[in-house]
């Protein structure tokens, strides 16, 4: 009866600890997905941003050469 005891409370101990690691691991990786999602975003705007200043500085440039 004792060793059940122990097996059960072995048992009960490993679940519960997966369980707060799996917690754990599952808050570090939504946060690590959000901000990914965040920083890809202003990724593509910043490149948006560069292209737009380029192009207006070409066309700049030619509006003064011609």
């Amino acid at each position: 009866m004792d060793i059940t005891n122990y097996f059960v409370g072995l048992l009960t101990g490993v679940s519960v600890t997966t369980f707060f690691i799996g917690k754990e691991w599952y808050k570090y990786y939504t946060k690590y997905t959000i901000q990914q999602k965040q920083l890809d975003r202003l990724l593509k705007l910043n490149d948006k941003i560069k292209k737009i200043k380029h192009l207006s500085s070409t066309g700049t440039s030619n509006l003064n050469v011609g």
